[in-house]
């Protein structure tokens, strides 16, 4: 299995299939919420419902390794930190500044600042990893991704910066920022020990915290429990195991940026999504975002000629 990571052939369609799987939570989430009944101005509650998420995420990544008889092997006594560290930051604060923001901020906006996540990780990369470079193409590749964000979020006539809250955009962009730092550290913390183990455990410690964080918070809403809102969680805790152990794989074994940027995908599909699961409006600028963004993500893999 490591050879299909490790393999450039396999390394559009993999991240392409986690763009995939993450754009259509969005929508799942939101079925999820109604099954629940949890209520939208409930932050305790949603809080809960990410920890139950990952927690159960963690834990079937877990036992995929150990069917995989693939141990964690940490080689130095403080690599035990490198995992806590990714736990909190890409799980546990990640997840916690997405949901305070969203409840401030409209969700066009919201889309927008956390996606600039994906592109924070680019240029991260190219600062830190002697393997990935800054180039014109990556720039100009970034730049049409973000346009291309742009374009499925703002409306004519509409102020796009009205009432701009640090409770609100600077919740998201924090998110932003721990989604980027969050990729460093899969890539530092893949040299230090296996990344599949480390994503199994480093996903339950983190939706641990969740848990903890949403039980004192506490919840405002009655919870309900039917066959539907089960079966939404479930598939919700699958494409958290499958996407992120897949994308942290494709971290450890490829340059950031060409990985990063197909992050731009997931807010032009999760609208896509949202259109077909939830029966929103589905509007012709959506599709030319995702020509906008196909070609930003070729910008950033070209290949330079010799």
């Amino acid at each position: 299995m490591e050879k299909i990571f490790k393999d450039s052939r396999y390394q559009s369609i993999l991240a392409i299939f986690c763009a995939l799987g993450w754009s259509l939570a969005y929508p799942l989430i939101k079925i999820g919420y109604q099954e629940f009944q949890i209520d939208s101005v409930d932050l305790g509650g949603k809080i809960l419902f990410a920890g139950i998420r990952f927690f159960f995420a963690g834990v079937l990544v877990l036992v995929f390794c150990c069917f995989q008889k693939t141990g964690i092997e940490m080689k130095k006594k403080n690599d035990v930190l490198w995992l806590i560290l990714l736990a909190v930051v890409n799980t546990t604060l990640h997840y916690m500044f997405a949901y305070i923001g969203l409840g401030y901020n409209p969700s066009a906006r919201s889309t927008i600042l956390d996606s600039m996540g994906g592109f924070f990780l680019i240029i991260l990369s190219t600062i830190i990893f002697s393997d990935d470079k800054l180039s014109a193409s990556k720039v100009a590749g970034c730049v049409l991704g973000i346009a291309g964000i742009m374009t499925i979020n703002i409306q004519p006539g509409v102020d796009f910066f009205e009432n701009i809250t640090f409770r609100g955009d600077g919740m998201i962009l924090l998110n932003a920022c721990c989604a980027a730092f969050g990729g460093v550290i899969t890539r530092v913390v893949s040299k230090k020990m296996n990344i599949m183990q480390a994503t199994g455990q480093s996903m339950m410690i983190g939706g641990a915290l969740l848990l903890v964080i949403g039980f004192v918070a506490g919840t405002k809403s009655q919870w309900s429990f039917g066959i539907k809102g089960m079966l939404v969680l479930v598939a919700l805790i699958m494409i958290s195991a499958v996407c992120f152990a897949v994308y942290n794989e494709l971290l450890a074994y490829h340059p950031i940026s060409k990985i990063a940027i197909y992050n731009a995908l997931i807010p032009v599909l999760g609208v896509i999504f949202a259109a077909l699961l939830l029966k929103e409006e589905l509007k012709w600028q959506y599709f030319i975002a995702v020509v906008m963004v196909a070609c930003g993500i070729y910008l950033v893999n070209v290949k330079k000629q010799e």
